[in-house]
């Protein structure tokens, strides 16, 4: 179970890709603003899936290298998203030795401390990701250093260079593709525009989902919650199998093609709380809000 199968995720990143570029494709063949909104929502659907893949690209569970894993998941995961694998890791690691901590790098950064909340307050922040607010104060808070303690990573000059490189790579080849298809204004309305708006938006549900409402605790089966199975709502807001997420935190080196096996055997073996296995987001919303 523990076993890397390295073309597993290299499949999963490519179908990823192949339904960006469908997507666009899509968008070019039909040029109507209804298929604009689906393509908008597959590209940020598919950027959480990059996210995702950084995830496991973070836990090095990618190739059996790490070399290979850090290079693929910094270019073809996290680069094209302007994200540092390597930033993120120490967070993210951070986040899996004591979740929910006051200083958990996940909760603090996604904003999930304060749970329950009204549904009134709860509704502002979901309109704050989708109108783009949520984004720009993050991009504010980031540049003036407001993550830094939680996020800090000594990086060499090269490593700099290298991540600068993969910001650049695949959004560059993105916008030329499109320019020479004379569509370039499309690389500003389905990839950057959703990264601002639906991306946040997701990501948010998928953070509430995973911990908001819990504290800290020794047993992390108790502060993380499951949705049980796959289903059109986890392929928006659980892409790769991320849903599973007491699984994963009970066994962070087990990759995201195995949770599922992972989950019918602790199934089994009633070693999951009840309370905290989901059949879907919107009862998980409302478990964590209030009038």
């Amino acid at each position: 179970m523990f076993k890397l199968q390295p073309w597993r995720a290299w499949f999963a990143l490519l179908m990823n890709w192949v339904l960006i570029t469908g997507a666009f494709a899509m968008a070019i063949r039909f040029n109507s603003w209804p298929v604009y909104l689906l393509a908008a929502a597959l590209i940020a659907r598919t950027q959480l899936a990059l996210a995702v893949m950084m995830h496991e690209a973070a836990h090095w569970l990618l190739t059996p290298s790490r070399r290979v894993n850090d290079i693929v998941g910094q270019w073809f995961a996290a680069g094209p998203l302007c994200l540092s694998l390597a930033t993120y890791r120490t967070g993210h690691l951070r986040h899996h030795v004591d979740p929910m901590v006051h200083d958990d790098p996940v909760a603090v950064i996604f904003n999930i401390t304060d749970y329950p909340i009204s549904r009134r307050r709860l509704l502002g922040r979901l309109l704050g990701d989708i109108t783009g607010c949520t984004y720009v104060v993050g991009v504010w808070k980031t540049c003036c250093g407001a993550y830094s303690k939680l996020l800090a990573t000594p990086k060499s000059r090269r490593l700099r260079w290298f991540e600068a490189v993969s910001f650049l790579a695949l959004n560059l080849v993105m916008a030329v593709a499109l320019a020479w298809h004379g569509e370039l204004m499309l690389y500003l309305w389905l990839w950057i525009l959703p990264s601002a708006t639906l991306l946040p938006l997701l990501g948010r549900i998928r953070a509430i989902m995973e911990h908001a409402g819990f504290g800290p605790d020794a047993d992390q089966s108790r502060n993380a919650r499951t949705i049980v199975r796959p289903s059109l709502q986890t392929f928006f807001f659980g892409p790769h199998a991320i849903h599973y997420h007491i699984e994963h935190h009970l066994f962070v080196r087990v990759p995201f093609y195995r949770l599922r096996e992972v989950h019918a055997t602790l199934v089994a073996r009633h070693a999951l709380p009840a309370g905290n296995l989901y059949k879907g987001y919107g009862r998980v919303l409302m478990d964590v809000s209030h009038h």
